[in-house]
């Protein structure tokens, strides 16, 4: 499965959701599908989840979906017992999982190459809802119901090593006024 292709089905469905998204190659492929006032598309690694989980709580009546990789849950699995404890019913986190630190020239294997599974640790920090899928149908599916249902959703998307994001034209968006542009958004959505 390609998670490019996993997002040009996810793009469409997006109407008023908060999409927070972290630094990988993700976000520079989601920023070019999906260039949208609701981004809020983080330029650090270990953070989205964070940032969204605060957002959900503070917008409980507003969607809010977390494309995370691999690399970035990794650094910050603290958030997972955080994430089943508090349980965000409006919350749909993706994780796309291609078993490696790829956003940089060189790409070394994650934890979930190996014996890690990110569903399973999801499962025993309390979050019920967490899959793994591996094909577009599936993913079709398990989208639509992450958007649609009032319940937190954990998606790991096992993807393909790819580096396609690295011949998309990189946004030349400061990163302050992404973040400003975001915030603008909220106010305006939000009053």
């Amino acid at each position: 499965m390609n998670r490019y292709d996993c997002f040009e089905l996810l793009a469409p469905l997006i109407k008023d959701q908060l999409v927070i998204g972290s630094l990988s190659g993700q976000r520079v492929e989601w920023g070019h599908l999906c260039p949208y006032e609701g981004n809020l598309l983080v330029a650090s690694m270990g953070a989205a989840l964070g940032i969204g989980i605060g957002l959900a709580l503070v917008l409980p009546h507003r969607k809010v979906i977390v494309l995370e990789s691999d690399g970035s849950l990794l650094l910050s699995l603290y958030n997972l017992p955080t994430l089943g404890n508090l349980n965000p019913s409006n919350l749909a986190v993706f994780v796309f999982d291609n078993e490696v630190y790829s956003g940089t020239r060189i790409s070394e294997p994650t934890a979930t190459a190996g014996n890690t599974d990110l569903a399973a640790v999801a499962r025993g920090c309390g979050i019920p809802q967490a899959t793994v899928v591996r094909d577009l149908d599936f993913f079709r599916s398990e989208a639509r119901k992450a958007l649609e249902e009032n319940l937190l959703h954990f998606i790991v998307c096992k993807v393909d090593k790819t580096t396609g994001h690295r011949q998309i034209q990189r946004s030349t968006e400061d990163l302050w006024e992404h973040k400003y542009r975001f915030v603008r958004y909220l106010e305006r959505t939000e009053g």
